[in-house]
This record gives C-alpha cells, sequence and structure tokens, in this order.
C-alpha cells in the first residue's frame, strides 16, 4: 500500500513541477556570475610585485597580463573605514558590510543580513564550498557563521573539492543553470596561509587551469575549461585574499573586465568588493560602509584603444605674412606615440606634434595635419583648417631713455620699441649732437650741458621695406657739486689694532677717485680702506674724492680720530689631569688678554725647572706640592708684563673612584638585574660591597639580584682599595621596579552545539612580561575533546549521551617569576539534534545540514535519495494544489461577475 502511495506521489510531482511558471535568468550590468577564490594572509608586494606580477607567483603573473588588480588594497579597512578581528572580521565584513565583532574561534549564528539573503530576495542563486571539511569553519568560510545561510543545503563542506581541479567545485558551472555566486575556501594548505606563495600559486594554477593547462588554453575539467567561462557568459573571476594591508587581489576575464589595469586608488577594501557585486545586480547596500565604499567601478570595459582623433590649434590665429605661426596638435585615441605630419597649403610641410611655420604671401591657405598612431596596423586621422593670412600692419616705433635727467659726461642709456611691420628691424640713432649709432639698445655720452633733439629711424625687412622715426627732446645737465664723507670703525680705535675707514661720495661725474691722509705719515686709495695705528694719540684723518668730470672737481672731509692704548695684560693659566701624577705629564696652557699681542709666556715650575710658550708640558718627579708660576710679556713700547700663580699637588697615583652600571634601571618583579662595579685609582685589588636598597646585599665587581616588590630603591656600592691606610669610595644608582603585567587571555563567549556536531574554537593568550613566554592549559575537558596546549585550539564532537552543561576553565601562564597566571571560562550548552539529521552546528565544519534529509523519520525504509525525491514529488503536488485552487477561484469570481451582469 505504501509502495503504491509513493508511486502516485511521484507522478503527481512530476507532472505538476512543469507547469509552475520558471524564474529567468537575473542578469547583471557587468557580469552574470561570479566566481569567488579565498586566498590567506600575504603581502601584495610579495604575490604580485607592482602590479604586473611576482617570480614567487609565475601562474598570477601570467593572470594578471589579462585582468586588473590594485595595488593599494586595504585589507583592514580604507578611506576611514575599520576591519577587525581578522581572519573572521575579514569575512564578515565581505559578506555582511560589518565584521560584526567577531575574532577567530566565534560561533553560530550571527543575526544580520548578508549579501546572500539580498541576492536569494532578488531571484539570484548561489553555492558555498569548503575545502575538505572546512578545518577552519566560520573564520574562513562566513557562511556557516549566519543565521540566514548557515544551515542552507547550498553549502557544500562535509567532504568537498579533494581533488585538483576540484570536480564537485566546477559541476555547476557546467550545469544547465550555473549558480550567479560561487565562492570556494581552500584549506589553509593551499590558500598561502601555511604554506608557500609558490605552493598556493601552484594550487591556483591545477584548480583554474589544470595540472597541464595555461591561462592560454585551459584544461579539461578546469575553471577556465567550465561553461561558465565559456564565450557568450558574462562570468568574472575574483581571486581574494584576507587579512593584509597592502593585500593581493585580482580581477580576471578578458572583455568583461580591463587587461592589465593597475588601478592608482587606495580607498579599497571588503566593502568596496560587497558594493561592487550589490551594484552589478541593483542590490541594496547592508551597512553605513559598504554604501559608503567605493564600488570598484574602474575594473570593467574594454581596454582596446579608442578611435584615433586628432585637431590642431593655430596661434596668433590671424597670422601675418613673413611671421612665424605656431601649430599645435591634439591626438586622442589609438595607440601612442603618435607620428604628426604637416602639409601649410603653400608647398612646404613639416612634422612635429608642435611646429613654427611663416608664410611669405598674404592669403588663404589651407592646413592639413595627418596623425598616425602605433597600433598594428596603424590609424590614421587627418584634420584641415583654412587660414588666412594678413598683411602686417604699417610699423610704428618709439623709445625711451636713461636716466630721465641726463647729466654730462654720464651715460645715457635709449631703448627702442618698434611694431607692426614685419620684423626683423634695422634701428639707426642721430642723437642731435651730431653723434649717431644703431641696435635696438645703445649708449651715448654728452659732453656739454643743453637740450638735444634725439631721432630714432626703425626700417622693417618686407619688400619695399617700410621705416617709421620717433623724435624726442633730451635735456641734459650739469651734475649736482661734488660732496664726501666718511665713518670709522671701531668708533675707539686702540693702538695696534685695524681700523677700517669707508668713503661716501655723491654729486659730480661718477666714477670716483678717493684718497686718504690718516694724519700719521701714512697715506692710501679707496673707497674703504683699514689702518693700524701705533701710538695712542689723537689723529686729524683728511678723505679727499676726485670726480671724472672735465674739468674734475674735488671734495674733502676731515675727522679727528683719537686711539686709545690697550687695558694692562691680564693672564691666567690651566693644567690637565687636575690631580697630576708623579712621572706622568702635565700640560699647562696659559690665556692671556689685554695689553700688546703677541705675548712671550715663560714659566717656573716651582721644582727648580722652566719653560717657555703658549702651552708647555712638564712632568714632575715627586709627590709633593708645587707654585707653578706663568708671566706674559706683551709686545707694546715700554713692555707691560702680568704673572699667575697656582698650586699643584702631584701624587704617587690617582685618588681611588668608582662606577656601578646595571643592564635596566626598570625591570620587572622578579626580573635578574646585573650590577657591573668598576674602579680606578688607589691601590689593586679592590674589594666590591652592594647593597641593593631593598636588605639584601651583594659582593664582587659584577653580581645578580632580582628584587621581588615593585618599588624604587636605591642600590649601593662600596669599592676599598689595599692602600695603607685603605681608601674607600661609594656611589648609588636608582632603579626603578616595575610591576608584572597581567597576561592577555581572549577566549569565545558561551557556545551551544548540537549532539553529533564539531564545534572548533582557538584561545589566544600574550604575555607584555619580560621572559614572557606563554604556555597555555584547560582544565574541565568534556570526554572526547582536544585542546592543544601550544595552538590553543579546541575540539570536540559530543555525542547524544553528552547532552548538557559544561564549563571549561582556561589559564594562561608565562615564564616570568613570580608566575602571574591568568584564567577565564567558557561555558559549552550540548543540545539533543532534532530528529531526521543535525542543524549544522556553530561552525566547526560548515555544512552540517548537508545532505541530511528532515522527513526521512516518516520513511524508515527508505533510502535518503528515495526520500528525497519522494519529497520532492509533493512539493510538486502541492504547488499544483494551489495554482489549480487559485484558478479555481478565479474561474468561479468570472462566472459571478457574469451572473450579476445577466441580472442587471
Amino acid at each position: 500500500m505504501k509502495a503504491r502511495l509513493l508511486v502516485v506521489l511521484l507522478i503527481l510531482g512530476i507532472i505538476a513541477v512543469p507547469i509552475l511558471p520558471r524564474a529567468h535568468a537575473v542578469t547583471g550590468t557587468n557580469f552574470d556570475n561570479i566566481v569567488v577564490v579565498a586566498m590567506e594572509n600575504q603581502n601584495y608586494a610579495s604575490v604580485m610585485g607592482s602590479g604586473t606580477g611576482s617570480s614567487n607567483a609565475p601562474f598570477i603573473a601570467s593572470m594578471l597580463a589579462m585582468g586588473a588588480t590594485v595595488p593599494l588594497y586595504h585589507g583592514y579597512g580604507a578611506a576611514g573605514r575599520t576591519v577587525n578581528g581578522c581572519s573572521a572580521g575579514c569575512y564578515t565584513a565581505l559578506i555582511s558590510g560589518n565584521d560584526q565583532g567577531v575574532f577567530n574561534g566565534y560561533g553560530c549564528c550571527i543575526n544580520a543580513p548578508t549579501l546572500i539573503d539580498s541576492m536569494t530576495a532578488a531571484g539570484l542563486t548561489w553555492n558555498a564550498f569548503c575545502q575538505n571539511g572546512c578545518p577552519r569553519g566560520n573564520d574562513h568560510f562566513p557562511f556557516t557563521g549566519f543565521a540566514g545561510t548557515a544551515n542552507s543545503p547550498n553549502i557544500m563542506g562535509s567532504s568537498c573539492c579533494s581533488g585538483q581541479p576540484d570536480p564537485e567545485f566546477v559541476a555547476p558551472m557546467n550545469s544547465a543553470s550555473p549558480p550567479n555566486f560561487i565562492w570556494l575556501t581552500p584549506t589553509d594548505g593551499n590558500n598561502m596561509h601555511d604554506n608557500s606563495i609558490q605552493t598556493g600559486d601552484s594550487y591556483l594554477h591545477d584548480l583554474l587551469v589544470g595540472p597541464s593547462g595555461s591561462i592560454g588554453s585551459p584544461a579539461a575539467g578546469s575553471v577556465l575549461a567550465s561553461n561558465l567561462f565559456a564565450p557568450g557568459h558574462r562570468t568574472m573571476l575574483l581571486v581574494w585574499w584576507d587579512e593584509y594591508d597592502p593585500a593581493p587581489i585580482m580581477f580576471y576575464r578578458p572583455g568583461l573586465v580591463k587587461e592589465a589595469l593597475i588601478s592608482a586608488s587606495d580607498v579599497y577594501d571588503e566593502y568596496s568588493v560587497l558594493h561592487l557585486i550589490e551594484n552589478n545586480w541593483g542590490l541594496p547596500t547592508l551597512t553605513a560602509n559598504d554604501a559608503a565604499a567605493s564600488p570598484i567601478a574602474e575594473i570593467f570595459g574594454s581596454s582596446i584603444p579608442l578611435r584615433l582623433a586628432t585637431s590642431f590649434t593655430v596661434s596668433p590665429s590671424t597670422p601675418l605674412a613673413n611671421v612665424p605661426v605656431s601649430f599645435t596638435a591634439t591626438t586622442t585615441g589609438g595607440a601612442t606615440p603618435y607620428m604628426i605630419s604637416w602639409n601649410f597649403g603653400d608647398g612646404s610641410s613639416g612634422t612635429g606634434a608642435s611646429i613654427l611655420h611663416t608664410f611669405q604671401n598674404a592669403q588663404s591657405f589651407t592646413i592639413t595635419e595627418t596623425a598616425t598612431d602605433s597600433s598594428s596596423p596603424s590609424q590614421t586621422a587627418t584634420s584641415s583648417n583654412a587660414v588666412t593670412v594678413s598683411r602686417p600692419p604699417p610699423s610704428s616705433t618709439s623709445f625711451a631713455f636713461l636716466p630721465s635727467t641726463p647729466i654730462v659726461n654720464s651715460p645715457v642709456t635709449f631703448t627702442s620699441t618698434t611694431t607692426g611691420g614685419t620684423a626683423p628691424y634695422a634701428i639707426s640713432w642721430n642723437f642731435g649732437d651730431g653723434a649717431v649709432g644703431t641696435g635696438a639698445t645703445t649708449t651715448h655720452t654728452y659732453t656739454t650741458a643743453q637740450s638735444y633733439t634725439v631721432t630714432e629711424t626703425a626700417t622693417d625687412s618686407s619688400s619695399p621695406s617700410q621705416t617709421a622715426t620717433s623724435s624726442k627732446t633730451v635735456t641734459v645737465t650739469t651734475p649736482p657739486p661734488l660732496s664726501t664723507s666718511f665713518t670709522f670703525q671701531p668708533a675707539n680705535p686702540v693702538v695696534n689694532t685695524l681700523v677700517t675707514f669707508t668713503a661716501a661720495t655723491t654729486g659730480g661725474t661718477s666714477p670716483y677717485t678717493t684718497k686718504w691722509n690718516f694724519g700719521d705719515g701714512t697715506t692710501g686709495t679707496g673707497a674703504s680702506i683699514t689702518h693700524v695705528y701705533s701710538s695712542a694719540q689723537s689723529f686729524s684723518v683728511t678723505e679727499t674724492a676726485t670726480d671724472t668730470s672735465s674739468p674734475s672737481q674735488n671734495a674733502v672731509s676731515s675727522q679727528t680720530i683719537a686711539v686709545s692704548p690697550p687695558p694692562p695684560p691680564s693672564i691666567s693659566f690651566t693644567f690637565l689631569p687636575a690631580t697630576p701624577i708623579v712621572n706622568s705629564p702635565v700640560t699647562f696652557t696659559a690665556t692671556t688678554i689685554g695689553g700688546t699681542p703677541p705675548y712671550s709666556v715663560t714659566w717656573n715650575f716651582g721644582d727648580g725647572t722652566s719653560g717657555t710658550g703658549t702651552s708647555v708640558t712638564h712632568t714632575f718627579t715627586s709627590a709633593q706640592s708645587f707654585t707653578v708660576k706663568e708671566t706674559a710679556t706683551d709686545a707694546s713700547t715700554p713692555t707691560q708684563t702680568a704673572t699667575s700663580s697656582q698650586s699643584v699637588t702631584v701624587v704617587t697615583t690617582p685618588p681611588l673612584s668608582t662606577s656601578l652600571q646595571v643592564s635596566s634601571s626598570s625591570p620587572q618583579v622578579g626580573q635578574t638585574v646585573t650590577f657591573t662595579a668598576s674602579a680606578t685609582g688607589g691601590t689593586s685589588p679592590y674589594t666590591y660591597t652592594i647593597t641593593f636598597g631593598d636588605g639584601a646585599t651583594g659582593t664582587g665587581s659584577v653580581t645578580i639580584h632580582a628584587y621581588s616588590i615593585a618599588g624604587s630603591y636605591t642600590a649601593k656600592v662600596t669599592v676599598t682599595d689595599s692602600a695603607s691606610p685603605r681608601a674607600s669610595v661609594a656611589t648609588s644608582v636608582i632603579v626603578n621596579v616595575q610591576a608584572l603585567v597581567p597576561l592577555a587571555l581572549a577566549v569565545p563567549g558561551n557556545q551551544t552545539v548540537v549532539a553529533g556536531t564539531w564545534i572548533n574554537f582557538t584561545i589566544t593568550a600574550a604575555s607584555a612580561n619580560i621572559g614572557g613566554a606563554v604556555s597555555l592549559s584547560a582544565a574541565g575537558l568534556p570526554a572526547g575533546s582536544s585542546f592543544s596546549h601550544a595552538a590553543g585550539l579546541f575540539s570536540w564532537k559530543p555525542s547524544a549521551s553528552q547532552t548538557g552543561s559544561y564549563t571549561i576553565v582556561f589559564t594562561a601562564t608565562d615564564s616570568s617569576y613570580p608566575s602571574a597566571p591568568t584564567s577565564k571560562s567558557t561555558g559549552i550548552q550540548v543540545n539533543q539534534a532534532v530528529p531526521g539529521g543535525s542543524n549544522g552546528g556553530n561552525g566547526g565544519s560548515g555544512g552540517g545540514s548537508n545532505g541530511s534529509c528532515t522527513l526521512c523519520g516518516l520513511f524508515p525504509k527508505i533510502s535518503t535519495n528515495t526520500g528525497l525525491f519522494v519529497v520532492g514529488g509533493l512539493l510538486g503536488l502541492i504547488s499544483t494544489l494551489a495554482v489549480l485552487t487559485i484558478r479555481a477561484g478565479t474561474s468561479l469570481e468570472r462566472t459571478k461577475r457574469r451572473i450579476n451582469r445577466m441580472n442587471y
């Protein structure tokens, strides 16, 4: 009986399904399908160089030549946006517009809308694949982390994609109705997370074009050999890397994506990729992040050169005969560089984007410019314009002269300005005093004070030539009377020091000759001069200035200068070392001021010896005090003398001194600090005693100590030598001991899991303490669970008998002393599985519901596939009944309306 019922339901379902309306494929603005391969944790330059490829990834380099890339793609957010908690946060941001505050190891489920929800509402289809059971769970496969997609049958993760190429992954691409959105998360052994760039590049090669294929000839069974990438299908491939800044990214599909495009933008991030997909299908944005992000529209379009076009401009716009004309071409499209040629319409030609040409005649000429690009085959574009060349206006000329009030016997500069006619111009001058000149600029000197009529004549180069003249009256005057004065520095000169004299002369006719009489029987010449007086008295200095007029003029200036004697000499001296030692050189250095240099310096060292010189060395042979006397004699007449004396104590050995160094002046509690003392002078050997400031002591020049309490301590070392009597000296340092920093321990929040499904999460810890190597431990682990103390990875698949609540305490301990462990707990609630299949858990495998059958419990004797077939039949029957009911209802309403019309 059951078998007959099943057959009837199946037949009804098969009959009913074809009569239902079918959804039409949704087309996008730039693509109809997108395939995404998610890679991991690499720097852009290491994978893609500057955008043309890297030797680390030769296959990716071959794709870049036919794809688009963004060297400044920001994996952690751009333009003020942020993406945190990566890897997990980068993936959630890509499909939901927000990192959702997650971190690695988060569980299911996030209640937020995603790109998949928007696509489903718009009638778009999708598949998501996670390789080899999805070992990283939600962290690298966000579809199992959101409530709207966690249990979707479109997730393929339990045993997917172990081959290269992956037949399970490629199969939908060869189907009659391929999904609009297809995603693949490879394992960390393939995605460059745990392996080298070269290994990841090889994986992409085998996945996309097959082991024996190439980008130009993909092998059968590979992604790029599938129907989805055949001609006529608008499919884009996106290879995306998470968690780096800048991170690699590549868009590929010749014809859809601009080939060899290297974007210069630095505002793209995960939200930009999301906005790109939303824009393509007209989907609403999900958050303010993707709404604000630029949708990377620049990658789309053809990279084929535009049609060649050219034009040119003429300057001046109204050319004149015999005046150069500038022609400038502007060419666009095609392939650069361009070759530009010209035909000027007067029988002459030229080449170059910018060129000058001079027309000889006044008439109209047709100018033709031809541009040829560098494409193969080349493109050619021409542009023609009529240019009317006019005769130049009549020539006119004028001139100016400087100075505006010329002076006799001083040069006057004349400058002409000529316009019109045909350049160049020949300029001639008549200066009105019988002299003439030529040139646009010329100078002339008048010898008599009176008015002159100056005439300038300009002749152009036209044929026949044109002439223009200009005349002005120039009044030449006699110069003002000559006058002179002088200054001197310093204002109070001193015997035997330089005095600088500076003359200031005006009027008359320059240049001037300046002579000096310094009043001491000496003379000199020049506007600025120096002089040294050898005696202290007053001198009358006379300066005489003579100009170059004819006849010449003289001007005289005199001042009395009082020269003072120098101050009396004074002297002092220093010696090094400050504590001289027997039989060791001592350096004495004198400092003398005042008097008259140079100075003669003599020394009496107090031990019966003497010396000379500003700096001298001397060795004392006995240990005692000596009175050292220095005498300085200046060069004045009569000479002056100054003396200076000091007591110098000479010792047998240098005095005892010590220093103390610490390896760290700000150690942490429990950190070993090395104290290093050193001693000099006195008599070795030395004895070292150190007090650490916390009640502890030590001996020796090098000792170690660890403080157990935070605070500020004064460590003091005392050094005693072996002399008789003994000498002691001490020094100290401040040690500021810092408290230990608590460990940073990150554990996930409370988790819920269904019996029979995996739960995976990672515990992380970090220590800021010195020597803070961290170890992890766990208490209260459920039976059958595992915890990696090194990696911090917790994994558990609870059985049906393990339902209930569990609390696990995780502890992080570093190697500092004393240790300061940190503990946190995580609760896990294990629920009984829903009869008939798993609900997918909280994301360990990412595919807990794949292949399950919710109604299989109703048909225990039938296989899963048969059960699903029956369910399909039932759905078809229900849909058919619904359609028939609607149609019947519609027919009944129509009948009622007919009856009503008949009644009226």
